[in-house]
């Protein structure tokens, strides 16, 4: 997996423009918000919003810039269900009443899991923790289109592989072909498997490579924003890598022991050296373990 182009740090915002009247804002969070991104797409007389953040701090930090935009947000658009990409749209959308619009998947994952990760994280990120979730109002259909002061999106259902149980993809149409990618790539950082679909994922990137061919850019869920050829290709490598040492280390069985998942550790921190998410490591390790090690 090829370096990142910038290290992630604080929060910051950095604008790709798509031409004279429409521009793509990138919201990155810092390490307590794990360093996740999210989207405002600028146009002439509003915002639409691309996933939200993880905590208090940043959601925050996330209604800011936008205000700071002076429009009204349009709409927003959910890539996955996981919190710190959907946790935050509480506080992004403040008084405001856009449609927050998903694939049904998505939004089921969401429900379901908004409890169970409010008990596993909220007592580690505490007040920091978004206690109450804003669900979708708006269940869109995959290839279903949307348009927002002339900037038309369209949805790809994608299903279960990538990093989440159910994930789709956002396209602009026009004025320059993009896609948003969500947690199906992550740029110079390691990526959370821990929900399995490790083949299903890999498969997803060669469908997505077909798709995007020709695009400029593509837009991910974590790391600097690249062409999608290059993040589609080291987000694939990362994958097979991450694999090829799991399965040496697990010679077969379902779970790594815990100095087998050291060794995994210092084998992928080589790989990519001085990258964020180095914890989502070992926690993926057993979930690839027993997809590569069923018993058939």
């Amino acid at each position: 997996m090829g370096s990142a182009t910038e290290t992630p740090n604080a929060s910051a915002m950095q604008k790709h423009p798509l031409d004279d009247r429409v521009s793509v804002h990138r919201h990155a969070s810092g390490e307590g918000g794990i360093f996740v991104n999210a989207y405002l797409v600028e146009t002439a007389n509003g915002v639409v919003a691309v996933d939200a953040t993880l905590s208090e701090s940043e959601s925050k930090a996330f209604r800011a810039e936008l205000e700071a935009l002076g429009k009204p947000l349009l709409a927003v658009l959910i890539t996955h269900p996981h919190p710190d990409h959907v946790a935050g749209i509480t506080n992004l959308i403040a008084s405001d009443t856009p449609p927050i619009l998903a694939t049904r998947a998505v939004s089921e994952v969401m429900r379901t899991i908004e409890e169970p990760k409010r008990k596993q994280w909220g007592p580690v990120y505490g007040a920091e923790w978004v206690s109450r979730w804003t669900h979708p109002n708006t269940i869109v259909a995959d290839g279903e289109r949307v348009t927002f002061d002339g900037v038309t999106y369209s949805v790809l259902d994608i299903g279960s592989g990538g990093d989440a149980d159910a994930n789709a993809v956002w396209f602009i149409e026009q004025p320059v072909p993009t896609a948003f990618l969500g947690d199906l790539t992550f740029n110079g950082m390691h990526a959370y498997v821990a929900d399995g679909h490790l083949l299903a994922w890999l498969a997803n990137l060669a469908r997505l490579e077909r798709l995007c061919t020709g695009f400029a850019l593509a837009f991910p869920g974590h790391g600097p924003v690249l062409a999608p050829t290059p993040l589609i290709a080291q987000q694939r490598d990362y994958l097979l890598t991450l694999a090829s040492h799991v399965k040496e280390l697990a010679q077969g069985r379902s779970e790594l022991s815990a100095a087998q998942k050291v060794e995994l550790e210092a084998r992928m921190n080589a790989y990519l050296p001085n990258a964020g998410l180095g914890f989502l490591i070992a926690m993926s390790a057993d979930p690839i373990a027993r997809e590569l090690n069923a018993q058939r």
